[in-house]
């Protein structure tokens, strides 16, 4: 089933896939900004609605937004911040020898490109919540990569082997009309190793001859590794979100 919207004035979705996931019923609350009135108001259709949680992208700049989402117990599970990039020419992907970096092409996800995954979900606004189940955000990234090697949510993953295993990766796709990174990883005995840089612009390399002029890359404010990265690509501060969830 899709996504349905109530006629509450558009003030929120339910989210069919995370309700099926979750084993409850999940939604999203629509306005960016919210008074505590409005916000108490769309709270009660949510209870009449049998939610159970409800995530909201609030927006960080609008004072009244967040004393009201503090007021009715809103848990900051997220700093959401988009990061983007002008795409100028097909950038030159750094040699890591003995390092090589190719496009997975399995339709299943081996146990190292799963457990990369899994990592790559540490600072999510999932694991942060603690409410959710560890169980549940092992197996969330794990359906993420599964679902990225079978073309239905990326359409492409690339990864890194040093000696055959497979030590790093990235999955890239299509959103707003921009080439989006989903998932990005890299095994801890490769850090400092520029690796990650390498993964940034073999994914500017696949999307500029596929006509895209920009890229982005979705991360958490606490994430600092993920934060500098970008910045070294050449990746500015598109948008940032205050993602609450609400236990109802």
């Amino acid at each position: 089933m899709s996504d349905r919207v109530r006629n509450y004035e558009g003030d929120y979705k339910i989210l069919q896939w995370d309700s099926d996931f979750f084993g409850f019923t999940v939604a999203r609350i629509l306005p960016d900004r919210l008074h505590r009135d409005q916000l108490e108001r769309i709270l009660a259709y949510l209870k009449e609605d049998h939610v159970t949680l409800a995530y909201w992208a609030s927006n960080p700049d609008d004072d009244e937004s967040q004393q009201a989402a503090t007021l009715f117990s809103g848990f900051l599970a997220d700093k959401k911040v988009t990061f983007v990039t002008d795409l100028e020419g097909v950038p030159v992907v750094p040699s890591l020898s003995p390092l090589t970096i190719n496009e997975y092409l399995e339709s299943y996800a081996n146990a190292e490109l799963e457990n990369l995954a899994v990592r790559a979900g540490n600072y999510s606004r999932f694991k942060e919540d603690p409410k959710i189940p560890e169980c549940k955000v092992v197996e969330l990234y794990t359906l993420w990569i599964r679902n990225s090697v079978k073309k239905e949510i990326a359409d492409a993953v690339f990864v890194a082997r040093l000696s055959e295993k497979i030590v790093g990766m990235v999955t890239m796709g299509e959103a707003n009309g921009r080439c989006a990174i989903g998932l990005i990883a890299i095994d801890v005995s490769m850090r400092m190793r520029d690796l990650g840089r390498a993964l940034i612009c073999t994914v500017h390399a696949w999307a500029v001859p596929k006509g895209f002029r920009y890229a982005q890359v979705v991360t958490q404010e606490r994430n600092t590794a993920a934060y500098s990265l970008y910045k070294k690509c050449g990746y500015r501060i598109d948008k940032t979100e205050y993602l609450y969830h609400f236990w109802i």
